[in-house]
């Protein structure tokens, strides 16, 4: 929790992290909640947008009509778009060089999605002409994205949910030995302690919340690295308050990391949301949901991350039509999944294992 004395930084610092009408009296207490609920990996291959071409159109939206509802019940959901949207016009690419149509994010923004990760190691895999696409979509949709864009300038963004300020950024470990075009970095944020620095920095004494994005990882390893292990300290003492982990494209823990100033709470990989990998650990994604409260009182504000919970998802494939599916496990039954009982009791206990206070459902 966030204890911040209204009267002390007031008067010795100007501002808080929050930006605060010193003249005002707060009589009465003021509090404020809103919900996030966060996926993984939206990796999309062509048996994907293969079977879900018809007449001459893309439709997404059927794919995710079983877990729209939980999706749209959170003020804010988060997913990390692995393949870019580059849009059919420059040919569609399945791996290892991904492009995707432009209907997948229609589907996402009709599912609900609206904070949406763009840095991964699929960023740059068909260049300059599909990143600008992308922007030229999501610019146009009423979301909020980090990770790639048009400039430096617009890499960490600040948005408001019901009275409380965020800060979101999204960074990559590197883009699969594709290099950066010199002079156009702000093509994909590549992650770097120094830059996390000056990012964090220049937002924090005016935000509540701060979240980070970071594609990191070894790929289909169930557990954190040293490295991730050592970014994520870093990022705490940064005054991060969210890590959305993605990349291993399997479920790694969730963990709290707590000093005498600061609680982040960290999620090293949500899994794969949606993709056609082989293999049943590489089908089972998390929708990790916490609630984020603030509350006002007289020379004292409050900011806490409550109710933290893990609902696990898994990708269904018609083994007749190959159509895809995406239902939580309490949706499921032999037929869609055999032994999903045995499945969910072994993710369980990956993601519970460095804080056994998540709720797993």
């Amino acid at each position: 929790m966030k204890k911040i004395m209204l009267f002390f930084i007031l008067c010795f610092f100007g501002c808080s992290k929050i930006e605060l009408d010193s003249s005002r009296v707060v009589s009465n207490d003021e509090n404020y909640q809103a919900s996030l609920v966060a996926v993984g990996d939206n990796l999309i291959h062509d048996s994907i947008y293969n079977s879900s071409y018809h007449d001459g159109f893309y439709d997404f939206k059927l794919i995710y009509q079983d877990i729209k509802p939980y999706i749209k019940s959170h003020d804010i959901a988060f997913v990390n778009q692995e393949t870019i949207l580059g849009g059919s016009e420059i040919g569609l690419s399945s791996y290892p060089r991904f492009n995707s149509p432009y209907e997948i994010g229609d589907a996402l923004i009709d599912s609900g999605f609206n904070l949406i990760s763009l840095a991964n190691n699929h960023s740059l895999d068909r260049g300059e002409e599909a990143i600008k696409n992308s922007l030229d979509y999501w610019n146009k949709q009423k979301i909020i994205y980090s990770g790639t864009d048009f400039s430096v300038k617009n890499r960490v963004k600040v948005f408001v949910r019901n009275n409380i300020k965020f800060a979101f950024v999204a960074y990559t470990y590197g883009t699969n030995g594709i290099p950066v075009p010199k002079g156009k970095e702000y093509l994909v944020n590549l992650y770097s302690p120094k830059i996390a620095k000056k990012d964090i920095e220049s937002v924090k004494d005016r935000v509540d919340i701060i979240i980070v994005s970071m594609h990191w990882g070894n790929e289909y390893e169930q557990y954190p690295s040293k490295l991730q292990n050592e970014q994520a300290e870093y990022l705490s003492t940064l005054g991060v308050d969210l890590i959305l982990g993605h990349h291993p494209h399997v479920i790694q823990p969730i963990e709290v990391i707590e000093n005498d100033k600061q609680k982040t709470f960290v999620v090293y990989s949500l899994g794969n949301f949606l993709s056609d990998q082989v293999g049943i650990e590489r089908l089972i994604g998390m929708a990790f949901s916490i609630n984020i409260t603030k509350s006002i009182g007289k020379n004292q504000l409050d900011i806490d991350l409550i109710n933290p919970k893990a609902k696990l998802l898994y990708r269904y494939k018609d083994p007749v039509d190959k159509t895809f599916s995406l239902y939580f496990f309490k949706q499921l039954d032999d037929k869609l999944l055999y032994n999903h009982e045995k499945y969910f009791n072994e993710t369980k206990e990956i993601i519970v294992s460095l804080n056994s206070t998540i709720e797993v459902i």
